[in-house]
């Protein structure tokens, strides 16, 4: 019996994480199947599943919410988010 799929209402991190793992694991599927095994595609696949990881692990955490900002901080400047959760995504290419 295959697992439930995830439900676009979701409630919590750790249920977002599951969405954006199941949506990349689907892409990666029908890449391999339908797709003609795009590297974007893969590319795409791959940033979705680490998108739900990254959530469900910076969502609580005082760091990314310094970083980000909430109503009580102001985090870093609009412009230099997208590189930080590049980042955070992808610490890898930091190196």
């Amino acid at each position: 019996m295959s697992k439930p799929k995830p439900t676009l209402d979701f409630k919590s991190e750790q249920e977002f994480e599951a969405l954006c793992r199941y949506l990349g694991d689907r892409m990666h599927y029908l890449n391999r199947v339908a797709m003609g095994e795009s590297g974007f595609a893969w590319s795409t696949a791959d940033m979705l599943k680490r998108l739900g990881r990254s959530f469900a692990e910076g969502y609580r955490d005082p760091s990314v919410t310094e970083m980000f900002g909430d109503p009580g901080t102001k985090g870093l400047p609009r412009a230099d988010r997208p590189k930080a959760l590049f980042s955070r995504l992808y610490p890898e290419a930091e190196d």
